[in-house]
């Protein structure tokens, strides 16, 4: 038995030696490595790197830009609670330029930004690229991660596009716990698409903490796949395509998002079109957990549960929120409109427009949202009669004496 195991044994060994390749043979496989002591611990570059800025970082992303290679960053557990593992500290901004099938990898370590303004790592057109970084921490008024792509590539667009991207943490320059008169500090994650359209990328950021405005998307940013699934401590935790001008569409987000008990703070600004949420508050969160911004149409937010408030300021109401415990009654009734004058569902709730007494209706139609066409009906309603609205449909009824009604909010 005893052989047994230890044949066993050997063979996780090997596995794992396997799945781990040392940092030598990461350099063999065509890799530039940055180790936490490099380049004296054996690493192509690292805090030894005479001249650096950036521990290394940035030497060993311009060293692959030349040699055409991949980059990948060395990093080490804490040693205990609260004790530093592998930190690089950069001084500058860290610029990932314009590449094409290019791997950024890495271990798990700690990127700390040391100036209290500016970006903390700006990321240049991407095609065809994996990007893997580790916990980013930057006490900054500016961004943690910034994806701004300027510079055209090989295809002469500036483009980030068809990448993965995954990173561990974006701290930004408030406080990472709960405590009175807390506010959060910079922008965790801002996809810049002002210069160069952000689409058909997966996106993945664990946690971003302690922002003013923890994911900000601005200008073109088109069917990409994003999910942010701890996201906490900040003001604002998204703000997605809601300034003017803004090309937010056909994107997939999903989020959890907890306050931790900041004043004022707002789950998800919505903004574009066309887009599908699936959204995640916390039970604490009373406050404004969803604002449609005024550029907001046609988007989808699955809710898993809704204990605060939404603001609908979309100036197309035709938004849709289906919850797991819905509104019901609780959704302001509308008044009957005047006889055939036209009543607009600006909830961004499919409701039932329910007929508690029949009044003296002759006739009433129904006018779509999609713009499908108006369906007229040359009759009476009856009390207990139920009108089904999506957001944005219109309602118009002819009568002598007015109905009166109930709209009850469905899931």
């Amino acid at each position: 038995m005893g052989k047994r195991w230890m044949l066993v044994l050997v063979g996780a060994l090997c596995a794992a030696a396997q799945a781990e390749p040392d940092v030598a043979a990461r350099h063999d496989q065509g890799y530039i490595v940055v180790t936490p002591g490099g380049p004296q611990d054996g690493g192509d570059f690292g805090p030894g790197t005479a001249g650096t800025h950036t521990s290394g970082i940035q030497e060993a992303l311009n060293a692959a830009k030349e040699q055409r290679r991949d980059v990948y960053i060395a990093g080490g557990a804490m040693p205990k609670a609260f004790a530093n593992g592998a930190v690089y500290f950069i001084q500058e901004t860290l610029r990932v330029p314009w590449f094409q099938d290019f791997r950024l990898d890495g271990g798990e370590y700690v990127i700390q930004y040391v100036p209290q303004t500016g970006d903390a790592v700006v990321f240049d057109s991407l095609m065809s690229c994996r990007i893997k970084l580790g916990l980013i921490v930057a006490q900054t008024d500016g961004a943690v991660i910034h994806l701004k792509p300027e510079t055209k590539g090989p295809d002469n667009f500036a483009v980030v596009t068809a990448s993965v991207f995954e990173f561990n943490a974006a701290v930004g320059g408030g406080k990472v716990f709960p405590e009175v008169g807390n506010k959060g500090r910079g922008i965790g994650l801002w996809l810049d698409g002002a210069a160069g359209p952000i689409l058909n990328n997966r996106i993945t950021l664990v946690e971003p903490i302690a922002c003013d405005k923890a994911v900000y998307a601005t200008g073109p940013v088109l069917n990409n796949s994003m999910q942010f699934t701890f996201t906490h401590l900040s003001n604002t935790a998204l703000d997605l395509g809601s300034e003017p001008g803004s090309n937010f569409q056909r994107n997939r987000v999903s989020a959890s998002m907890d306050s931790q008990g900041i004043a004022g703070a707002v789950g998800a600004v919505i903004g574009g079109e066309n887009n599908l949420f699936d959204l995640d508050f916390s039970p604490g969160d009373k406050g404004v957990n969803i604002r449609f911004a005024a550029n907001a149409k046609a988007n989808r937010v699955t809710a898993l549960n809704l204990p605060g408030k939404i603001e609908n300021l979309a100036e197309t109401p035709t938004n849709l929120v289906m919850a797991n415990s819905g509104p019901g009654f609780s959704v302001d009734t509308q008044p009957v409109p005047d006889s055939d004058a036209t009543l607009v569902n600006r909830q961004p709730f499919v409701v039932e427009a329910m007929f508690i007494e029949a009044g003296e209706v002759k006739a009433w139609s129904l006018i779509t949202s999609a713009g499908t066409g108006e369906q007229a009906f040359a009759g009476p309603v009856h009390a207990g009669q139920a009108i089904r609205l999506e957001p944005g449909d219109s309602l118009r009824l002819e009568y002598g004496k007015a109905p009166t009604w109930r709209w009850r909010a469905l899931r």
